[in-house]
């Protein structure tokens, strides 16, 4: 029995990690390793693969949204692997095998393998992925959480949405800001949209996202554009591109 496994991390030494406590482990076969879900995502739909080490905060594509893109016949068994403990319920919700919390010991390592190993040798594994499928699909598009967890300069931030007033992006990175900071990630506003409450966060132009239970005025500009005041007296541009969908959520 050999188990085509492949990693989905992005941070090199997080998959580093994988490997070597995988080096001697004979049942389990390396395929690749991935730095974000899209290229997993591509390299899935290439190569039979049996297992996942997911990670679940990753830009372009995360653990999450990965999974809710595989069809049926591709959909590996899971074990997430992430720092964000707040986000245990939401793997064990998505029927993963197991879920490691970083930095995570040997021991815990090998017992997530336990669990792979019975599962991948049991009648039952084409019932279990039917069941993790279907589970995937019922979770995906639920309400997003009010806390924003993200990675900025190696440390895990914990924001809470209310907190934030607005996100500009800036070449491949996002500057969210709040009353007191900036926080630089590196990541898309289409990545970033998905994660926030899109009844409360609204696109106002190519390059920012506003928060708007902090907008006060809408100011027409030229060329038929607007001004978001933000109650701290930040001005927003409004790109026409995206006039008609503040409108829409204005009610104007």
């Amino acid at each position: 029995m050999t188990i085509q496994t492949l990693i989905v991390d992005d941070e090199a030494l997080a998959r580093e990690r994988i490997n070597s406590l995988l080096s001697n482990e004979k049942e389990f076969h390396v395929v690749a390793e991935c730095v974000n879900g899209k290229e997993a995502l591509r390299l899935i739909g290439e190569k039979k693969i049996d297992l996942l080490f997911l990670d679940i905060e990753m830009p372009a594509l995360d653990g999450i949204g990965l999974l809710e893109k595989l069809p049926e016949e591709k959909l590996p068994m899971v074990i997430f692997t992430t720092a964000y403990d707040s986000f245990a319920v939401k793997a064990f919700e998505l029927n993963a095998i197991d879920y490691l919390l970083k930095p995570f010991t040997k021991k815990r390592f090998q017992d997530a393998l336990e669990r792979v190993k019975h599962k991948f040798r049991s009648e039952d594994k084409d019932l279990y992925l039917s069941q993790m499928l279907a589970t995937i699909k019922s979770v995906a598009g639920k309400s997003v959480s009010d806390k924003l967890i993200v990675k900025s300069e190696g440390k895990i931030r914990f924001l809470s949405a209310t907190e934030i007033l607005w996100i500009e992006s800036d070449a491949n990175y996002l500057r969210i800001h709040t009353a007191g900071e900036a926080v630089v990630i590196r990541d898309t506003m289409t990545n970033i949209s998905a994660r926030l409450d899109s009844s409360v966060f609204l696109r106002l132009h190519r390059t920012v996202i506003a928060n708007t239970t902090h907008i006060v005025e809408l100011k027409p500009w030229f060329n038929d554009e607007y001004i978001a005041i933000l109650r701290n007296g930040t001005q927003l541009p409004v790109g026409r591109t995206y006039r008609k969908s503040v409108n829409a959520f204005f009610q104007l």
